[in-house]
């Protein structure tokens, strides 16, 4: 898990946890009911809004966002190892590229389309679809997380009705109305924590890193033109020197 995640979620966790202690017992903030109209609730209208395929692809991409792998790892990598490759096809031919180790599976499909001898305009109309794919995968799957961060606020508030209306029908006992007035509430404490701790910030860490991983991608697909054109390695250098500047993934497609 990337270290900033990992932070925050811990620390928002325990500020939070240890702020509901000092005042209490924390077992004041727990309510079953209250969990099962919030929890329940927001999945259901999830669920309506997307597909099970989404919502599980969602889930997916979540735990790839959160984890920092080498396939994450900085662009200077990918450029160090199209320059492996360009030196190997250079001396060898295509096949050579076959005994070079690449840990993203991305470019390992356009290494491999390339030693099965596909015109390199065939390779990058592959893997721009491909990336177009994940783009649009990911698009989905923020708007699933953003979609529980909606929902449920709102659940918590249609809990909190709930819990008002059972309080109004037994009023014939005063002592009860704090009690019922406490739980009531905790409703709504749930859908914001639900919505403000995890879903919302896992939207924006998925689209976050998409972006990022687009961006490579797109490094990628003109490092495939590289290879195949047999360019030398400091001209190549030069061509995708520009990708360190990592500007915006809107400005590498549209331009």
């Amino acid at each position: 898990m990337s270290f900033s995640t990992l932070i925050g979620l811990l620390a928002g966790m325990l500020i939070v946890s240890s702020a509901m202690a000092m005042g209490s017992s924390i077992y004041l903030f727990v309510d079953i009911p209250g969990v099962m109209i919030v929890v329940g609730g927001t999945l259901a209208a999830t669920m309506i809004r997307y597909s099970m395929k989404d919502s599980f692809e969602a889930i997916g991409l979540s735990f790839r966002a959160v984890k920092l792998t080498k396939e994450t790892q900085d662009l200077k990598q990918l450029i160090d190892i199209t320059e492996d490759m360009l030196r190997a096809s250079r001396k060898s031919g295509m096949l050579a590229l076959e005994h070079i180790e690449v840990d993203n599976q991305f470019y390992r499909d356009g290494v491999r389309m390339l030693v099965d001898g596909y015109a390199i305009e065939l390779v990058q109309k592959a893997l721009k679809e491909q990336n177009a794919l994940f783009v649009e995968v990911a698009e989905t799957s923020s708007g699933v997380f953003r979609a529980i961060g909606e929902a449920a606020p709102a659940f918590g508030m249609i809990g909190t009705l709930v819990g008002l209306i059972q309080m109004l029908a037994n009023l014939n006992d005063p002592s009860t109305i704090g009690p019922a007035m406490s739980i009531a509430l905790l409703t709504t404490l749930y859908g914001a924590l639900i919505a403000n701790l995890f879903a919302l910030p896992m939207a924006d860490k998925i689209e976050s890193w998409a972006h990022d991983e687009s961006y490579r991608q797109h490094l990628i697909i003109d490092a495939m033109d590289c290879i195949a054109h047999g360019v030398n390695p400091i001209v190549m250098r030069d061509l995708l020197e520009p990708y360190m500047q990592t500007p915006k993934l809107k400005e590498v497609i549209n331009g």
